[in-house]
């Protein structure tokens, strides 16, 4: 087999299985206009390239746009045209011996396969089963059937026949040549779509679909990719053994793309659902992620910041996203449900060290009790072992095992506006570098001083702006304080988890839904965002 370099995607690991399982498989591809349905098909083409020989069959091989794509298809492509003309020419070249043979067209194959295998230079046997395909092409060439089951006329008005026996449908032809001249390595065939070719052809799609089935799926243990060009439950979907449908929807302004398997008869399904990206022009689906692996130290090469009027999240990704929390302004965080609370530690711990690292000082209210050994372990290297009070102020309620450091403050929790007095808790960091960021966990100061405490804080929200410094709240839907720091953020972000995929989007400013995806860079596992394109 020749050696192609292949861009990669990223398929749901259930639908390779169920292509590598043994036996034929027949798997439709449903969906919409721009889901992704030939996309998806050519990757599994791409996916199993080294294991099963392909046939794409398609109503738009001339597409350039699909050939940028995918460079490997221009190629293919022209090769199928040139079988196909070498069949054509083949039988049109002995049309007496086609008279001869008409119902036994193994004459005309022979010379075919004769070919094909000169081509490529291997033996023909063993053979595919051609029943199916011989009693449908004789059924069209009687004028037996059509595209809904109704008679053709196969003469014309001077009596002469309209339909050349023996090429009544080359393209499926070419289908069964490729499968067999393959043999025993299994085949994969694509064929896109199996509409436009029911229409091509005059005869119905739940036709073409059982010839295939029974003659290369059921006794060539060829695997076939059919393409639907639409989402909607049907019949066909009986002829399947298995059924993925892709999906666009719509959430406030930003687009979702999800994949749904069906069914996969015989195999085991453990995930039915998946979110994905067309970026880079390839399905991407989002895994489920392992949040608790990402590391809570800072390395020495930190984000650079490159706008003056802002600071870094401490991560390249988000500040390549979202540019970094603005100076003298309110960014919330907004969480979602189901978010995973490891990843959340790890933001918000994330944003603590950075900072210290960049010598500011840092207030915190955290919004779940912190690793208070692990974190000041961390905090320390970077700020110094005798220093860490000096860039570090943790608010404490006095119940999160914080015991006796000299950087937390015990709250009271009686009255919020007296316990949050900024000329008070900005003292302890005055040795530092600016801005000072603030980091407020709006759950934890409800739990501590009451759902109402909102207007008990504005005060010391707005003393903080005024003096150029940044805030980050975090806020859950459940914070009656969401609303109010909402309407009075400059930035807003939202972390959301759906089907297993962590994802973030801005509502301030709007960007669409991003992936927050594992990767490995330079030995270091972090956070990368993948847009949702």
């Amino acid at each position: 087999m020749e050696q192609t370099t292949l861009s990669s995607g990223r398929t749901p690991k259930e639908m390779l299985d169920f292509l590598r399982s043994p036996g034929g498989h027949s798997l439709i591809i449903k969906g919409e206009a721009g889901t992704g349905k030939t996309t998806f098909a050519l990757q599994l083409i791409e996916e199993m390239f080294s294991e099963q020989i392909d046939y794409y069959l398609s109503t738009r091989v001339s597409d350039e746009a699909l050939f940028r794509q995918f460079p490997w298809l221009r190629e293919k492509a022209r090769a199928n045209e040139i079988i196909k003309a070498g069949k054509k020419f083949l039988r049109r070249a002995a049309p007496r011996e086609r008279e001869k043979n008409i119902g036994n067209r193994d004459s005309f194959n022979n010379v075919t396969f004769d070919l094909l295998n000169a081509m490529r230079d291997q033996d023909r046997s063993p053979s595919v089963v051609r029943t199916e395909l011989h009693r449908l092409e004789g059924q069209i060439e009687n004028g037996e059937i059509g595209p809904d089951g109704e008679e053709i006329e196969p003469f014309s008005e001077d009596g002469s026949m309209v339909l050349e026996m023996g090429v009544v449908m080359p393209e499926i032809e070419l289908a069964y040549d490729v499968v067999e001249n393959n043999l025993p390595t299994r085949s994969l065939i694509v064929l896109d779509s199996i509409e436009a070719l029911s229409e091509l052809y005059g005869v119905s799609s739940q036709k073409i679909m059982t010839t295939l089935q029974k003659d290369l799926v059921e006794h060539s243990d060829c695997n076939i990719v059919y393409v639907v060009e639409f989402s909607d439950k049907s019949h066909m979907d009986y002829l399947g053994d298995g059924v993925v449908s892709l999906h666009i929807g719509e959430r406030e302004g930003r687009r979702i793309r999800y994949l749904v398997i069906e069914k996969l008869r015989g195999s085991s399904v453990t995930r039915w659902k998946y979110l994905f990206t067309l970026k880079d022009g390839r399905i991407n689906v989002f895994d489920a992620q392992s949040y608790e692996r990402l590391p809570r130290t800072i390395g020495p090469n930190l984000s650079k910041e490159v706008d003056p009027n802002r600071v870094s999240f401490g991560h390249d990704s988000f500040d390549s996203v979202f540019k970094g929390p603005p100076k003298g302004a309110l960014t919330l965080i907004e969480i979602g449900k189901h978010v995973p609370q490891d990843f959340l530690d790890w933001f918000e711990e994330r944003l603590v060290l950075d900072h210290i690292a960049r010598k500011r000082g840092v207030l915190w209210f955290p919004q779940s009790p912190p690793d208070y050994d692990a974190m000041e372990a961390k905090a320390k290297v970077l700020s110094g072992s005798d220093r860490l009070a000096e860039r570090l102020c943790v608010l404490d309620n006095g119940k999160r095992g914080g015991g006796e450091r000299n950087y937390i403050r015990i709250m009271e929790g009686e009255n919020a506006s007296i316990d949050l007095r900024w000329d008070r808790l900005s003292y302890q960091m005055s040795k530092t570098e600016k801005p000072f960021v603030v980091l407020l966990g709006f759950d934890a100061i409800e739990d501590l001083y009451g759902r109402d405490v909102m207007p008990e804080t504005t005060a010391f929200l707005d003393t903080i702006k005024r003096s150029g410094n940044v805030i980050v709240a975090f806020a859950t839907g459940m914070s009656s304080s969401l609303p109010y720091l909402a309407y009075h953020s400059k930035m807003h972000i939202k972390m959301e988890c759906e089907d297993g995929a962590l994802l973030v989007c801005g509502q301030k400013p709007f960007t669409p839904y991003y992936h927050v995806e594992l990767k490995e860079k330079d030995g270091i596992l972090a956070p990368e965002l993948v847009p949702m394109i």
